[in-house]
């Protein structure tokens, strides 16, 4: 929806007015369609425009509306400034301005999302007594704080990082979603409290000290972790943690936080025993719709992401349901030469049974160099590997044609066990159980006799049995495996060794547990993070019914592991929940891809153009640069080898110190 910022100046070390116009100026591309101030001081109070401020707003009449360029403003100091860059969703008139404030002024928000069942919440609180002049669901965040306090974001239904600023209580007043849909980052110091919605906003700060943290750079290149963390890749700047919500009082500077939500444990799963699967199918479905109908709330067009997989599928046959012939929904698909990995033979069997219309992006290799720099620009920290780049494309597709809002599928996965390495977890709860008939069969039906065994040992040994080893082992069997690990350096590797100990997972003794773990703090935050920047840097708002409803989610982690791989067929209650809308082809999909790209071949085709990136700035204790420089032709030559992404680290990870350390 949008792009947020803020400070506290305390030390008068910066001029207040121009650093939060800088920050804004970092993140305009959340929010092209308005900006606006709030500066504050024990003196007087200002509402400023900034020049992407329309006309319209400035001349209005709302009890917020900004009064005063923020220019105006260089020679003075104030303690607080809050910033807010909007991408027009909800009421599309000047009442949609932020920073908004309740009518006694005391009260300020800048908010950052989506708050979904905020029609029901308005509701609620005009029968206690609210009144409302806007049609927007900031103006419901505003109220429902009144209410209800802190404890308001136990109302709400949707995705959001907010900040309140109190002036009565003098504290600052932040949440964050409980799945982690959209960002919120902050740092602190002596003299400086700030916080944005994204990394580049306070780094790009000469007020904020930071560095390269080597702890998480050794995670993102050895343990495929990208800010599992508080303190990411950027030292000293922090993520507020999705579920977390914090208050930052003024006159001592304490900063407290603390966990609002938790996810129901689910080892309560037995209150389904009383079940059958076809309740659990028609109460699924009921949630589903419900997700997809909510999310559906726009004053603009909503359109889709559409890979041809179970998930993105699902959500275009919902939206068609629900919409009927109405509205001729606009979907995306990112496509390629190679019939491998190619899915759009998969989504146009959608697309024939829906009211869609299809559009096809073709990214190159060559499109892929050329876009380097702003594809890590937009993401803030090294990436994984090109899929990103397909999800890139995609989303700036959807900006290109007019779309400001795209349904995605992200969480479907985590909620319903939809990666391979789920198998594994599930055969291991079901020989945990001495459900041996049970585990033949299952193992059996995967694919054919032997490979389907020679699979689970495989992925016991990757997922599982490695975490159970020394930690001098897995350093080795790392740097033995991974063959480009040599390309680091060997005192980097020894230095953050430890790091191995602190990645060993607790037992998950089931399924669930572990697809809790996955939704809850791990690999769903990372893609989540990735599905905002993608989406936000074309001023996109990707909105994910999988990923944050409440009610969906808490009921789709109870479901038992024998209902989410059955028959060795995975995802099985939502193709089950889904079959009625669902083309046959796609119920009966078996095969995974998400954004798949020629990660090998693309590396292979562009390697002379990365032969220069591997300049004197990026060597450091980090990454040993003579190696790479005299053994490039052995590194991105991997036409042949197994994909694994990590080749492409060490060119992600080099363009970032570029863009962010070295400019």
């Amino acid at each position: 929806m949008c792009g947020i910022a803020g400070l506290v100046n305390y030390g008068n070390s910066v001029s207040t007015s121009d650093a939060i116009k800088k920050m804004a100026d970092v993140i305009a591309h959340r929010g092209p369609d308005d900006e606006g101030f709030f500066l504050s001081s024990e003196s007087k109070d200002v509402t400023a425009f900034g020049q992407d401020t329309p006309v319209q707003i400035i001349s209005s009449s709302i009890h917020y509306t900004p009064n005063e360029s923020i220019t105006s403003f260089h020679s003075e100091q104030f303690d607080v400034a809050l910033a807010h860059r909007r991408l027009a969703i909800l009421d599309l008139s000047p009442a949609g301005h932020q920073p908004m404030c309740n009518s006694d002024k005391n009260v300020w928000l800048t908010f950052n999302g989506e708050i979904y069942n905020y029609i029901e919440i308005r509701e609620e609180l005009m029968q206690l007594g609210y009144t409302f002049v806007t049609n927007t669901d900031t103006e419901v965040v505003i109220a429902s704080y009144k209410q209800w306090g802190i404890n308001c974001v136990n109302h709400f239904n949707g995705m959001w990082a907010f900040v309140i600023y109190d002036k009565k209580q003098g504290v600052l007043f932040a949440s964050r979603d409980r799945f982690g849909v959209k960002p919120f980052y902050y740092y602190h110091d002596k003299n400086i409290f700030a916080f944005a919605s994204e990394q580049k906003a306070l780094v790009k700060m000469p007020f904020v000290k930071t560095e390269i943290n080597t702890a998480a750079t050794f995670d993102y290149f050895v343990m495929g972790q990208i800010e599992y963390e508080e303190e990411g890749m950027f030292k000293n700047v922090f993520e507020l943690m999705p579920s977390h919500s914090f208050t930052y009082t003024f006159k001592n500077r304490d900063l407290k936080k603390w966990r609002y939500y938790e996810l129901p444990n689910s080892s309560t799963s037995h209150q389904f025993n009383s079940k059958t699967e076809s309740e659990i199918v028609e109460e699924l479905r009921l949630l589903l719709l419900n997700s997809v109908r909510l999310r559906l709330r726009s004053d603009v067009p909503v359109g889709a992401c559409l890979s041809g997989g179970i998930d993105s599928s699902s959500i275009v046959v919902m939206m068609s349901s629900l919409l009927g012939d109405k509205i001729k929904i606009p979907v995306f698909t990112a496509c390629f030469d190679d019939k491998a990995i190619d899915e759009s033979s998969w989504a146009k069997k959608v697309v024939d049974t829906t009211n869609v219309n299809w559009h096809r992006v073709f990214p190159t290799s060559a499109e892929l160099l050329t876009d380097l720099e702003n594809l890590m620009y937009c993401q803030d920290v090294p990436i994984w590997s090109t899929s990103t780049y397909a999800q890139f494309r995609t989303m700036q597709s959807v900006k290109e044609n007019g779309i400001k809002v795209i349904m995605d599928g992200q969480g479907g996965d985590e909620l319903f066990g939809g990666y391979p390495h789920h198998y594994i977890y599930y055969w291991r709860e079901l020989l945990k159980n001495k459900q041996y008939g049970k585990l033949r069969s299952e193992i059996s039906s995967y694919h054919s006799f032997p490979s389907n065994y020679a699979f689970f040992i495989k992925q016991y040994a990757k997922h599982i049995g490695i975490k159970k080893m020394p930690v001098a082992f897995q350093s080795a069997f790392n740097q033995w495996h991974f063959k480009e690990m040599h390309y680091l350096s060997k005192d980097f590797l020894a230095m953050h060794k430890e790091r191995f100990e602190l990645a060993i997972e607790k037992e998950n003794a089931s399924l669930n547990a572990l697809l809790m773990s996955e939704f809850n703090s791990s690999l769903l935050k990372g893609y989540l993070k990735c599905e905002d920047r993608c989406s936000m840097f074309h001023s996109v708002e990707s909105r994910t019914p999988f990923s944050d409803d409440k009610a969906l989610v808490e009921y789709a982690l109870q479901i038992p592991s024998e209902y989410k791989i059955k028959h060795s067929v995975n995802k099985y209650i939502l193709r089950e929940a889904m079959k009625p809308y669902l083309p046959n082809e796609i119920y009966h999909r078996k095969d995974k891809m998400g954004y798949a790209t020629p990660n090998n071949r693309w590396i292979t085709e562009v390697r002379e153009g990365l032969k220069d990136v591997f300049n004197t700035y990026v060597c450091n204790e980090i990454i040993d640069c003579k190696k790479i420089t005299v053994e490039s032709e052995i590194l991105f030559n991997i036409d042949q080898k197994p994909e694994n992404g990590r080749v492409f680290k060490f060119v992600s990870f080099a363009i970032w110190q570029k863009l962010f350390f070295n400019s």
